[in-house]
């Protein structure tokens, strides 16, 4: 319970302007755990400058955070859906962070983020269009597994790497709560990035990724 508590403890301090959410600390701990990355991608860019809002589906603040606990498009009505809007200053143009949503690969087959950050006017323009964003229009996705008693195996590295050469390679990262040695052996061969053993509870790969996904703001600002 105190590792679902604790990623909770760090997702509610990023929904705080909202009163109620969907989720709880006794929610999945599956769900938590892409939720929490979604909360530090934030805490990334505000770091990096950025002002967080959050809102609904159609552009209203978000009073009640309702979060995708299934993938589905950013264009699904099932729900009253929520995201964060990221603006940084200079004119640099908005982001939304999203959690569970389908991108469209190079191949134009579709694929599930379970955290992505998007251009607004390709999200805009995917809901106005009932389409998926084009993987070119990510500028940072989230590969999350939340695993306790099992571990990882090389067949599931093998297919994230299958998966981040359809939807291109930068700013793609792969986060897992278990710490197995053949998968990061895996990933650091073909240079991707990847934080395993990530959590609340170790401080130090945190900042790491934190700090990862920082230079992904800082780029995207520079650009």
């Amino acid at each position: 319970m105190t590792l679902r508590s604790d990623m909770w403890s760090d997702i509610s301090a990023t929904i705080a302007t909202a009163t109620s959410a969907n989720l709880s600390a006794i929610s999945a701990g599956n769900d938590l755990y892409e939720c929490y990355i979604w909360a530090l991608v934030l805490e990334a860019a505000r770091r990096e400058g950025a002002s967080i809002s959050l809102v609904t589906r159609s552009g209203m603040p978000a009073t009640a955070f309702y979060f995708r606990t299934a993938p589905t498009s950013i264009f699904s009505t099932l729900h009253d859906y929520c995201h964060a809007e990221i603006r940084f200053p200079r004119g640099a143009p908005v982001l939304e962070a999203h959690v569970g949503i389908y991108v469209s690969g190079k191949s134009r087959v579709n694929h599930e983020c379970d955290v992505a950050v998007v251009y607004q006017d390709e999200a805009n323009t995917c809901r106005f269009n009932s389409v998926h964003p084009r993987s070119s229009k990510v500028i940072l996705s989230v590969e999350c597994k939340y695993y306790l008693s099992s571990t990882l195996g090389v067949d599931l590295g093998r297919s994230y790497l299958g998966l981040i050469d359809d939807i291109y390679a930068d700013g793609r990262f792969f986060v897992s709560t278990q710490n197995a040695g053949s998968v990061d052996k895996l990933f650091s061969r073909h240079k991707k990035e990847f934080e395993i053993g990530l959590s609340p509870l170790t401080p130090d790969r945190e900042m790491r990724l934190r700090g990862s996904f920082e230079k992904v703001f800082r780029n995207f600002q520079a650009r």
